[in-house]
């Protein structure tokens, strides 16, 4: 029997987030009975640069992809636009055959979900990856006046959300812990599903590789390299980044801190220019996304940081499995996700410092223990499949499936 499923989704498809953690799963998961339908807002550049792309990897798959432009402003309202437009357009899609699922990635268009379960009796899949609006909150994005009756509302709707919900992904087993400790859902309804990294993008370490960027970025072949990957600002602490690396300058000498980023770069050089640190030792560049794992290889070190608060327990950093999986040891700090447990089964793969407001002692206690931890790449690339196998987390997801559709 086939089956249609709407797949709402605020991240755009062409970017890198939405490559990675939407389009890799679903084109290994759509087949003759499942045929999936995106709704995604996508931003004007990543369209324009990245339209055909999209369109490329899912031409030969049983999906179709609705795109909607992203808007930005004003503030609420635009995003109250975005979601009306988004309900139009998945009415409108119904009313041609209905959809057996809603899957919803994130919180923002939830209420689509709902709305289908309640309308039309259509299956709701409550992908939450993580505790959104307090993120929001922690960043300091939602500190104003303004935001403190969204906040609300929307705590009162993600209630609404576990309720409703006929499965909720967790991206971490502290988030589920969470869920049921607060009583927002029982234990059966609660799948965890990390987020996975696709092997086919990011290919085992390649010495030749790494030589070619290097020369690329103008980077010496014998420097240490640290290397933080994704977004920088809001809950992105690219200050921690920075410490971490003024550590390691005072450790040796010849090194290099490369930032891979889509983010806005003048973030990046306010923060350096805030640590009295030199750009002679810094690269900051963005590649697509089937180009990271190439860049990564530039590293010996890779970095993740976050706020740390309520919302980071929901956190499973997809650059763990990718750092890993192109051979990279990890920095980072305790308490973000399932982080802390996985070093403990993994503890060769990385440090980690006893929170974001350690001491500069500490900081340098966990960079000199990442430096000297005797791992090879190769094995480091075996914690990454063993953990973040995307074909894991497509057989959990078609488990999902097969539960709410028998």
């Amino acid at each position: 029997m086939k089956h249609k499923i709407l797949y709402l989704s605020y991240t755009g498809m062409t970017e890198p987030l939405g490559q990675s953690q939407v389009l890799s799963y679903l084109l290994k998961m759509s087949n003759e009975e499942l045929e999936f339908h995106i709704i995604s807002f996508e931003k004007e550049e990543d369209f324009f640069k990245n339209k055909e792309v999209v369109l490329n990897l899912i031409k030969n798959h049983n999906i179709k992809w609705h795109p909607l432009s992203y808007t930005k402003k004003p503030a609420v309202l635009s995003t109250l636009y975005d979601i009306k437009r988004a309900t139009k357009l998945a009415k409108r899609l119904n009313s041609q055959s209905p959809f057996t699922i809603v899957h919803c990635r994130g919180y923002i268009l939830n209420s689509i979900a709902v709305q289908f379960k309640e309308k039309y009796s259509a299956k709701y899949i409550f992908d939450m990856r993580g505790w959104w609006p307090d993120e929001k909150k922690e960043s300091g994005l939602w500190n104003s006046i303004i935001y403190k009756p969204v906040y609300l509302y929307y705590k009162k709707l993600e209630k609404k959300y576990f309720k409703q919900a006929d499965i909720i992904v967790s991206l971490t087993h502290a988030g589920k812990n969470k869920i049921i400790e607060l009583g927002h859902s029982s234990s059966d309804k609660v799948k965890i599903i990390p987020t996975c990294v696709n092997f086919d993008v990011f290919k085992p370490f390649n010495q030749k590789i790494r030589e070619q960027k290097r020369k690329e970025l103008k980077i010496d072949k014998n420097a240490t390299v640290f290397l933080y990957s994704g977004s920088v600002g809001a809950n992105y602490r690219t200050d921690l980044v920075i410490k971490f690396y003024k550590q390691l300058q005072k450790i040796q000498e010849n090194t290099c801190l490369l930032f891979l980023s889509h983010s806005d770069h003048s973030i990046i050089y306010k923060e350096l220019q805030k640590a009295n640190l030199t750009t002679d030792t810094i690269r900051i560049t963005s590649c697509l996304y089937n180009e990271v794992g190439d860049y990564l290889m530039v590293g010996d070190v890779g970095m993740i940081m976050y706020n740390t608060g309520f919302s980071v327990i929901g956190r499973s950093p997809t650059k763990l499995g990718e750092y890993w999986a192109s051979g990279l040891k990890c920095l980072s700090c305790e308490g973000i996700g399932d982080l802390t447990n996985l070093l403990k089964s993994y503890p060769k793969g990385g440090a980690l410092v006893k929170g974001i407001n350690a001491s500069e002692d500490e900081y340098k206690r966990s960079v000199k223990k990442v430096l000297k931890e005797n791992v090879t790449k190769e094995e480091l690339r075996e914690y990454a499949i063993n953990y973040f196998d995307l074909s894991t987390g497509v057989q959990r997801y078609k488990e999902i499936y097969d539960e709410i559709l028998n």
